[in-house]
């Protein structure tokens, strides 16, 4: 992968301060940001998940427990089937209604401080998750672009004040264990309409550019920044290491 499109930030709450590449942003709609948490706020965040995964450990369909919504790995990826395992998860939606280490995340300084940075004023978090991939298990999320997903007050704030998404690295993500992939450019393009869904059992091949794709490799405390109508997926976890990721969508 091209190095420039690794920029690093210095932990300072200010944006001001940060080298942050606004032409690339602007052009690819997406950055790489090397340790943007520290080790021991990604130690607090495993932890969490997995006291939140303990509480369903038995679940073998979708379920919602305190605000916060899990969603199962089923065997083909679809939605709405048995868990290929119980409490074995694709998603966890809301984790910040039931888990302080996600609901301080929220509030972060050095994620508001990106945020900002990429131009969001009074920016503020409409969606947290995490995203898990089991081992050899996990299978892949077709390309898609987020903004399609937001709706009501929401939507109105993307579209009148912008958005900036961030995913965080809680493991070593790479190709083999599904890490995070990136469409260039495709946030230049309209919205393409998935009718408010998907079928995760597939990759939606042939609906987007794929000609810059790119997987970045991530340590825990990484993270890609990215825009809401950038197109972007993974692939299925093929290795014997878990992958997790913490994602956040911010509207101005």
């Amino acid at each position: 992968m091209d190095r420039r499109h690794l920029q690093y930030i210095p932990r300072v709450p200010n944006p001001s301060h940060y080298a942050f590449d606004r032409a690339h942003w602007k052009r690819e709609g997406w950055l790489v940001v090397r340790g943007l948490l520290d080790e021991r706020t990604v130690a607090g965040l495993n932890d969490a998940t997995d006291a939140l995964e303990r509480q369903v450990a038995d679940i073998v369909v979708d379920t919602t427990v305190g605000g916060t919504f899990f969603e199962v790995q089923s065997a083909s990826g679809r939605k709405g089937e048995s868990a290929v395992v119980p409490g074995l998860l694709r998603k966890i939606t809301g984790p910040s209604r039931s888990s302080a280490p996600f609901s301080r995340l929220c509030t972060d300084h050095r994620i508001l401080a990106l945020v900002r940075a990429a131009g969001l004023a009074s920016p503020r978090c409409v969606i947290d998750q995490v995203n898990p991939k089991a081992a050899r298990l996990g299978s892949g999320f077709p390309y898609h672009q987020d903004a399609g997903f937001l709706f009501g007050a929401a939507r109105r704030r993307l579209e009148t004040n912008g958005g900036a998404h961030v995913v965080i690295a809680l493991d070593p993500c790479d190709e083999d264990n599904g890490g995070f992939e990136v469409l260039g450019r495709t946030h230049h393009t309209p919205l393409v309409d998935l009718k408010h869904r998907y079928d995760t059992s597939n990759r939606n091949e042939g609906l987007f550019d794929t000609s810059l794709r790119e997987i970045p490799r991530l340590l825990p405390g990484d993270a890609v920044l990215f825009h809401p109508y950038l197109a972007h997926g993974s692939g299925p976890n093929r290795s014997n290491r878990r992958r997790r990721l913490a994602t956040m969508w911010w509207v101005g």
